[in-house]
């Protein structure tokens, strides 16, 4: 009876062992800049061999906006075995971004994300032996020029103008 639950035991640990992974979620990151463009830099390493997911939060003003950026691994050569990460998905708040896998780099460029309030970035994929991405996220929000508010004055004015002669 006992060599049985231990065999079981010895089973189960073999299973579970082989669906770890190697996932990486750092705290909030508040995003510098403003009041109409903010910045952040991102990344991490990976060293095990096994399948990873990594999930960056980013806070900014929360204006809607468009994200660009880029995160990228570059290929070492120079180590004994090869090192690289292979990118399996990628998405900005549950929008796929496009993903390269190349025989000396790999990763992602993107422009014109849509996005507001809290930013999610999620990057999955896998590693050959140590090696690390990293990345820039870009927001871009549109907000009015001075210029702008005295033509929406103005504009009201000459309404109200316009409205004052009509009941006289």
């Amino acid at each position: 009876m006992n060599l049985r639950s231990l065999f079981s035991a010895v089973l189960m640990a073999a299973a579970a062992g082989g669906a770890a992974a190697n996932n990486y979620t750092p705290a909030v990151i508040a995003m510098t800049g403003g009041p109409s463009v903010w910045t952040s830099p991102f990344g991490t390493s990976h060293s095990d061999g096994l399948d990873f997911t990594d999930t960056y939060t980013f806070s900014y003003s929360g204006v809607p906006g468009s994200a660009q950026g880029f995160f990228a691994n570059f290929t070492n050569f120079s180590a004994s075995p090869t090192t690289m990460l292979s990118f399996s998905a990628a998405d900005i708040n549950g929008i796929p971004l496009t993903i390269t896998n190349g025989a000396f780099v790999s990763g992602s460029a993107f422009f014109g994300v849509p996005v507001s309030g809290l930013i999610t970035l999620t990057i999955s994929g896998s590693d050959t032996g140590t090696a690390s991405y990293a990345g820039t996220l870009d927001i871009t929000s549109a907000v009015p020029e001075p210029a702008t508010y005295g033509m929406l004055a103005g504009g009201l004015a000459l309404m109200g103008l316009v409205a004052r002669r009509r009941k006289a």
